[in-house]
């Protein structure tokens, strides 16, 4: 099995993509949501788990990141929700994300 530590393309569609957003950010609290960076290590965790990756079975991932054209997509997918009025963003500060604090998040609306 071959090694590939380049970012991982997901396979999930637009609409799938969208699901599986939609589904992280409802598991976060109202005050705390997610940031982007975060959003995107966990669409890639469980794009892992379903298989679905680039090359899933024949080369292991050793990136944590998504590649940058599927951060596009996650963007572009966020932007939507916002437009929806699904999620929003939150500025500022919170003493409960430690290394997190000061990022952006997105809450569910």
């Amino acid at each position: 099995m071959n090694i590939d530590s380049n970012p991982v393309h997901i396979l999930y569609d637009n609409n799938k993509l969208r699901d599986v957003i939609m589904m992280i950010i409802n598991g976060r609290s109202d005050n705390m949501g997610i940031t982007f960076v975060n959003l995107c290590y966990q669409i890639l965790q469980l794009a892992e788990q379903e298989q679905m990756v680039e090359n899933s079975g024949q080369v292991t991932h050793t990136s944590n990141e998504i590649a940058p054209e599927d951060q596009v997509r996650v963007s572009r997918v966020l932007w939507e929700l916002i437009w929806d009025k699904k999620v929003f963003l939150l500025f500022g500060r919170s003493p409960l994300l430690g290394l997190s604090n000061g990022e952006d998040r997105f809450v569910k609306y």
